[in-house]
């Protein structure tokens, strides 16, 4: 699949099978994580997930120069339902704010259709407000899970600075109609949001600055999110203003991607 992001710069996006590829994802995970070789998935984990139903797509410019790639593991539910577990996901730092994210997860999207396989989970971090628009505004993914400090504190990356590791646990229902809506561009109309939580539009440099106001956000953030999933409503919505604050928007939770599974 080819992208073109503007007439400078193009790139190609492909399944990744050979170990020169998957090592370039790991030097990928230490530039941009800045992980130490203790939390990086190793070339023989990539190995193995492509010969267990799992997927590593990689994003290379027109030299062939991995600039970002995403990786999926197979998995099951507790009721024995197949899903993806989209485990990773990283992109150049150059290279970011030029769809390339974007292009991985649709790609993601096009293999989970064609296997049949109706659903696509991961995490993020609920302070990271780019991450939050890529995956509900452009992907059109809901909400309905938090793990508190989910990993732990032996992160080795640079980028937790001692913060807890809460993670959100995204539904994404790639046949589904919303999906299929946001994708082509037309508005979810799901009404009047009953609930938001507010979060900095950019809380690296609130680390940066005060890595104790950070912390305060975070637990604020956290509150907010258990109370909203506490009362029985879901995140399917999002508003931010760069540069000051965005909004994750809370809905009465029907589950109305349970009818659209198939």
């Amino acid at each position: 699949m080819n992208r073109d992001q503007n007439e400078e710069r193009r790139y190609t996006i492909r399944l990744c099978t050979r170990h020169e590829e998957f090592q370039s994802c790991i030097e990928l995970q230490r530039s941009v994580w800045q992980f130490t070789d203790l939390d990086i998935i190793p070339l023989r984990a990539f190995v193995i997930n492509l010969h267990s139903g799992g997927m590593t797509h990689g994003a290379f410019d027109e030299e062939g120069q991995l600039i970002g790639f995403s990786h999926a593991l197979a998995a099951f539910d507790e009721r024995r339902r197949p899903f993806y577990y989209s485990h990773m996901l990283a992109v150049e730092p150059s290279w970011r704010d030029m769809g390339v994210g974007l292009s991985l997860k649709l790609e993601q999207r096009e293999t989970a259709l064609k296997t049949k396989v109706p659903l696509i989970r991961w995490t993020f971090d609920p302070l990271q407000s780019r991450n939050a628009n890529l995956n509900i505004r452009k992907l059109g993914v809901v909400i309905r899970e938090y793990k508190v400090n989910y990993y732990g504190n032996s992160s080795t990356s640079a980028l937790h600075r001692g913060l807890d590791t809460d993670r959100l646990f995204v539904e994404w229902w790639v046949g589904s109609e919303r999906v299929n809506d946001i994708l082509a561009g037309k508005k979810s109309e799901r009404g009047e949001a009953v609930g938001t939580v507010k979060i900095p539009w950019d809380i690296e440099k609130v680390k940066a600055l005060d890595n104790e106001q950070a912390r305060s956000r975070q637990l604020a953030t956290r509150a907010g999110f258990l109370e909203e999933l506490a009362r029985g409503n879901y995140c399917a919505g999002f508003e931010t203003t760069p540069g000051l604050e965005s909004r994750y928007l809370f809905y009465p939770d029907r589950h109305e991607e349970e009818s659209e599974r198939a």
